[in-house]
Order: structure tokens, then sequence, then C-alpha cells
């Protein structure tokens, strides 16, 4: 019996010391977020960065992403729901963490697609097919090609613009920002420099809004 409530009272210890190291990491990350006023610049936001939006209302939001991350798919649609309804109002940044062994290809043909200036189309039709050309049992992101075949972007010149840019650059200084900024996995977004803490489509909305109208 005395075994067995020391074993009890050890892991309500470690229990309460897991949500303590928990609770004084985030209060220290608000507090690094803090001290970056400009959230415009870096580490929020590089001059390479792609984003959309007028951004009339100053609010800057910024997804951490991953093509190939299930949960970034579900998301597309929210982030979509956001530049219909705020599009004037608000500047919406793209950042990459390649997290997955496919990521960095398919992030290459989101980066040459700028060259035509249909990079938010290109990343709507890789997310759309994703649980085909990302399947884990069978990957193949070579499918993205044919399902970008079937809209309206010269493929001659995204095949030839993928070829010849360099992104490794960018996706080191996006890992590096990240890691400043405390983002532990795919997606986080930050809402003028503000976390968004729960992955919700009300959330995100309150979020956003609070940003435009208060």
């Amino acid at each position: 019996m005395k075994n067995k409530k020391l074993v009890f009272f050890t892991l309500v210890i470690i229990v309460a010391a897991f949500v303590a190291a928990i609770t004084v990491y985030k209060i220290n990350t608000k507090n690094s977020l803090a001290a970056y006023k400009d959230t415009n610049n870096a580490p929020f936001v590089r001059e390479n960065s792609y984003s959309f939006g007028e951004n009339k209302a100053n609010v800057v939001i910024v997804e951490y992403m991953d093509p190939q991350c299930p949960p970034c798919k579900v998301f597309n649609s929210v982030v979509n729901d956001i530049l219909k309804q705020y599009y004037k109002d608000v500047k919406f940044v793209v950042r990459y963490l390649a997290n997955h062994d496919n990521s960095a290809y398919v992030i290459k043909i989101l980066e040459a697609s700028r060259a035509q200036n249909k990079y938010k189309q290109t990343l709507d039709v890789v997310f759309k097919y994703q649980e085909q050309w990302a399947d884990p049992l069978n990957p193949r992101p070579e499918l993205i090609w044919q399902y970008l075949s079937k809209t309206d972007l010269d493929m001659e010149k995204l095949k030839k613009d993928f070829l010849s840019i360099d992104i490794s650059d960018m996706l080191e200084q996006d890992y590096e920002d990240a890691t400043t900024l405390g983002v532990q996995g795919t997606p986080t977004f930050f809402v003028n420099g503000k976390e968004l803490e729960t992955l919700s489509y009300k959330a995100f909305f309150d979020l956003v809004e609070k940003e435009i109208f208060e």
C-alpha cells in the first residue's frame, strides 16, 4: 500500500512539474514575442515572404505552414474565408517549416509559381489533392504537376522556374525565425504578433476581428 501511495504521489509531482514547465514556457514565449514591436518585419516577416491582402487596417497575419501537413490543409479553408472577408484589412504572410520528406519539393513548386502571380491558386491545388500526392503509404509529389496542368498556369514556364530557383536560404531563414518565435509545429499563426493559441475557426476569426476593430 505504501509503495502504491509513493508511486501515486510521484506521478502527481511529475504532472505538476510538467504543467508548471509548460506554463513558464508559454509566459516566456509571450514575453519574448512582446519584444518584437514591428510585426511587419523580422522575425515575423522577411522581404522574400509571400503575402496577400491590402492591409488597410494594419493587421499582419503570419502562418508557419508545411504543404504536406494535414492540419495545414484543413486550415487553408479558414485562411481562405478570412481573406475573402477581410482581404482589404489584413496582410497574410506565408512562412515555411519543411517538416516532411517531400515538403521542400512542393514548396519549390509554390515559389516557382510566384513568377506567374499564381501562388494562391497553386497552393489551393496543392492542398486540394494533398491526400493523393502525400499518401503516407505511397507519396507521389510529382502528381502535383498533373493537377496543375488542369489550371491556367503556364506549365513550361513553371517547370523552368522550378529548376532555376534555390529555396535553401529561405527555408533556413524561416526555420531560424520559427525557432526565435517559439514555433513548435504547423500550422502556427500569429496575428499582430499574438499567437493563435487555439486552432479553431472561431478562435482564429475572433483574434483577427479583435485586431481589426479594437
